[in-house]
């Protein structure tokens, strides 16, 4: 761990102060920023004047993060008049929903909504309610993204999916709805048919919705965090659930969280991210949970290679590349090419019946679009060296990582079915 990962940790963790921070100097911030996530840079903006004095910081480092902040408030700003319209029209269509994750997290967990970075907003709805849900939100003034329906398979319409992509004009704010919580759905059957009964009304910044309760919203935190995207996500995600429970004491109860991830057939996961919110940032995780992860078989080898992925999630390789360094052999790798070139793009929707020409075009938009979209971030890391030599093995390093982890955990606790 370098000097640079060690001042993060030491900014993000928990039991921080003023004191335990007075002996660093202004060279160990020069490159502060090479290793801390952009999605932390609104935090560490706030963060830092807490703990710092303002001389030891570089003026380089200041006014980037300054700038960082100034553009969260403006984005939090737009999202926050997004959720208000959305909330009001799901309300008179009568459509029953809850706020996930970083909304819901900005407003209750963090100091100011603004700090916490997020790519869109999560609602989530019944699987009855999710036709209705989506004529309120078109209703709204958002639509359907073109530019997302190109990039997805043909046999994928945006319309019919379980989760609805949206976007506001100019697309400045993006909306997932939910009608199945998918990662959950396969991840931990169960836990959706509790969150929804259970979830509480809260004030979002003027705006009343449910969330989840807080014991469903910590699973669901950690969850997304570890099964989901084997955390690539890197710090950001950790320090969710550490601000959470921070905002939430005593309201997660440890022998009913043990109990309920057991049954929901997640407790491998979870132990583990809350093992790495105390280990990493020094929070006060729920001990009799993350004492579970010590007794572990493969406890040891479980921390260090998720330790790995959270300190270098900046080395994370674009979604194809990691798909295939993370195949173990030559020919999966081929026969995944293969299929992407001669059957993901030329897919159409079930049942429908398209003439060779349309099937053409609409696998030579796909292909266009993964060309647009990706081949500049192909160049882009050859050129800087972050997709060859030594770079490129330690990020296909992360990649092997990742499916590592997934095994370990299959042998810790052998998925459950999942629910029809």
């Amino acid at each position: 761990m370098t000097e640079a990962h060690r001042l993060l940790l030491a900014l993000l963790r928990r039991d921080a102060t003023r004191e335990s921070l007075r002996l660093i100097g202004q060279s160990a911030f020069a490159p502060l920023l090479e290793v801390a996530p952009r999605d932390l840079h609104p935090y560490l903006a706030w963060r830092i004047p807490q703990l710092v004095a303002p001389a030891l910081v570089p003026l380089a480092v200041t006014e980037a993060l300054s700038l960082a902040s100034r553009g969260a408030v403006l984005r939090h700003l737009q999202r926050h008049a997004v959720l208000r319209r959305l909330a009001l029209a799901l309300d008179a269509a009568g459509v029953p929903f809850v706020v996930l994750k970083g909304v819901a997290l900005a407003h209750i967990a963090y100091p100011a909504p603004s700090l916490r970075s997020m790519g869109d907003i999560d609602l989530w709805t019944l699987p009855e309610h999710l036709e209705a849900a989506s004529g309120a939100v078109l209703h709204a003034g958002m639509h359907y993204p073109e530019r997302l329906q190109s990039r997805m398979s043909a046999a994928d319409r945006l319309e019919e999916r379980s989760t609805r992509v949206f976007e506001s004009d100019g697309g400045e704010v993006v909306l997932e709805l939910h009608g199945i919580v998918q990662s959950m759905r396969t991840a931990a059957p169960g836990w959706s048919e509790d969150a929804w009964s259970r979830a509480v009304e809260r004030d979002l910044g003027g705006v009343r919705a449910r969330v989840p309760h807080p014991e469903d919203m910590l699973t669901h935190l950690a969850m997304h965090c570890s099964s989901h995207h084997r955390f690539e996500m890197g710090l950001r995600p950790l320090l969710d659930i550490a601000l959470w429970l921070e905002a939430t004491p005593g309201e997660c109860d440890p022998v009913a969280l043990a109990s309920q991830w057991k049954r929901y057939g997640c407790a491998t996961w979870n132990h583990l991210t809350l093992t790495l919110v105390r280990d990493l940032l020094g929070a006060d995780a729920l001990p009799t949970l993350t004492a579970a992860v010590e007794s572990m078989p493969r406890g040891e080898e479980l921390r260090e290679l998720a330790t790995a992925q959270v300190m270098d999630a900046v080395l994370t390789m674009p979604p194809t590349l990691a798909r295939l360094a993370a195949t173990p052999t030559t020919a999966g790798r081929l026969r995944w090419v293969l299929h992407r070139l001669t059957a993901w793009y030329w897919q159409g929707p079930p049942g429908s019946r398209r003439t060779a020409l349309a099937a053409t075009r609409e696998a030579f938009t796909r292909m266009l679009s993964d060309v647009r979209t990706k081949l500049p971030t192909y160049l882009r890391g050859l050129r800087d060296g972050s997709l060859r030599g030594d770079a490129l093995r330690r990020r296909q390093a992360l990649a092997v990582g990742r499916r590592r982890l997934g095994e370990l955990v299959d042998e810790a606790e052998p998925h459950p079915p999942s629910p029809r």
